[in-house]
């Protein structure tokens, strides 16, 4: 069987769970693990150093996007030739893997680490004011990413509610933005509430925000919301179950470069990059998840 090392967030914004109860059920599933229990980010790259000197194939995190996301950052960064990363749920928000239909109950989702399939998925590159970071699910540009800003702001005793209190105590001041980018090589010069960048098909607590997403295509769904804040308020509410899609002012794209010209807030899969321009590049399977 193969071997993971295993990385618990400790700082996720979910559920916190004893190093022995993530013990038990890797014991109680078979799994073969070295698990690492951390708080920083320094820890996590650390470790994933030394694992990928090791050539060390499997990984997975327990946490939420953000959790997920760091390990994906950190095992490119550190060039791994082709990770195989799993991931069970213990963050505020574990979107990710709604698309493949993984359970939300960490207790369920171990026995997909059990089998032996894994799918090939493209990766977001983002490219902003000299820095390189990568996602895997969601990035996007406007309103939505002002929300993380504050979200990452929230005290954790109130961690669970931590993306509602961002969204509404944005959503009174919220105006539309002007957007200038580049969607490969066609314009868009126009004022936008949103853009989300999806690369798979869920985000903020479970919006089916992209149904159409196709992971291994090597493109974007990209969807700009040249609404109001009133019309925006009625999309997210049908982005619950996917149904927003052909309402006016939605404007769907498929792109696998885009290139945001003028500086605007920005955040990829929870974590906020800053009010920037930026290129984001879509890179074709470029790993292995496992399903």
């Amino acid at each position: 069987m193969n071997k993971y090392t295993v990385i618990y967030n400790k700082n996720s914004r979910g559920k916190n769970f004893s190093k022995q109860f993530l013990t038990n059920i890797l014991d109680s599933n078979c799994i073969s693990y070295d698990l690492f229990d951390v708080t920083t980010k320094k820890e996590t790259n650390n470790i994933i150093k030394s694992a990928v000197e090791n050539s060390v194939e499997y990984f997975c995190s327990i946490g939420g996007d953000g959790s997920l996301n760091y390990l994906v950052n950190s095992l490119i960064k550190n060039n791994h030739p082709d990770p195989v990363v799993a991931c069970m749920p213990a963050g505020s928000g574990s979107d990710f893997i709604r698309t493949f239909g993984i359970s939300q109950k960490i207790s369920k989702s171990v026995t997909h680490l059990t089998t032996d399939s894994t799918y090939s998925i493209d990766v977001g590159r983002v490219e902003y004011n000299s820095f390189i970071k990568y996602f895997i699910n969601v990035a996007n540009i406007g309103f939505l990413a002002n929300t993380v800003k504050i979200s990452e702001l929230v005290p954790d005793v109130l961690r669970k509610y931590r993306y509602s209190i961002g969204f509404w105590s944005q959503i009174m001041p919220a105006k539309t933005m002007f957007m200038d980018l580049l969607l490969d090589n066609e314009e868009y010069q126009e004022k936008a509430f949103n853009t989300c960048i999806c690369n798979a098909q869920f985000f903020g607590g479970g919006k089916n925000i992209s149904p159409k997403s196709n992971l291994q295509d090597g493109k974007f769904n990209v969807q700009i919301f040249e609404v109001n804040k009133a019309t925006a308020m009625k999309v997210f509410f049908k982005a619950n179950n996917g149904l927003h899609l052909r309402e006016k002012g939605v404007i769907n794209k498929l792109v696998s470069k885009l290139e945001i010209k003028n500086p605007l807030p920005i955040e990829i899969d929870g974590d906020y990059l800053g009010n920037s321009s930026a290129i984001i590049y879509n890179e074709k399977e470029k790993i292995r998840f496992k399903i």
